[in-house]
């Protein structure tokens, strides 16, 4: 077992050069290779888990409203006792308030940039 984590962590040290040395070698090694040539960053990684976080919100902010909107016609079925039925609507309404609420604090003020005049 330990020989295959070690194997294992040994193998990485292709794919991240600072791995297991210390920061200066790191820095003069980077510094070097600054100058002969351009870095490529691995700036896709980032773009996929900023994409896959944004659909994992949407998909948490859709479930929300679907859960309010789902407590809303349980408020309105006439099938259910009157407390139930007053629960359901109270806990809709106030998840639907909510999700307007974080609709309006995620949406920018201004769609359009605005010209300040400082002269004046």
């Amino acid at each position: 077992m330990l020989e295959w984590v070690i194997d294992t962590l040994l193998s990485l040290r292709h794919c991240c050069p600072s791995f297991g040395s210390n920061g200066y070698e790191a820095m003069t090694r980077a510094s070097s290779s600054d100058a002969s040539g351009r870095v490529v960053r691995p700036r896709f990684i980032w773009r996929l888990l900023f994409a896959l976080v944004t659909l994992l919100g949407a998909f948490l902010y859709v479930s929300l409203i679907s859960l309010g909107g789902y407590l809303l016609m349980l408020g309105f079925d006439a099938e259910h006792p009157q407390p139930q039925r007053m629960m359901a609507l109270a806990g809709g309404g106030g998840i639907l308030l909510v999700g307007l609420w974080l609709l309006k604090v995620a949406l920018p003020r201004r769609v359009s940039p605005v010209l300040v005049d400082r002269d004046r």
